[in-house]
């Protein structure tokens, strides 16, 4: 049970990265959340509805989907 919630505090300051740095890179996500995979978690971000990927040419982004309830409650952190 302890590697759920720890996957979840990681999903969650990965999201907060997300928000607060829009079109961030996956190479930098990596880098502020000291791990060297987020593939998995990049993906369970997308399909909750959380946040979007965008190419642009060769480059990979991701960007919050603006939803104000999470906001507000990123914004409590």
């Amino acid at each position: 049970m302890a590697s759920k919630n720890a996957r979840e505090k990681t999903l969650s300051k990965m999201l907060l990265l997300i928000v607060k740095n829009p079109g961030i890179r996956p190479s930098e996500l990596n880098s502020r959340l000291n791990v060297a995979h987020s593939a998995s978690l990049r993906s369970t971000l997308i399909k909750r509805g959380l946040v979007q990927k965008r190419r642009k040419g060769v480059a990979v982004h991701y960007y919050p989907i603006r939803r104000p309830e999470l906001i507000r409650n990123l914004a409590k952190q």
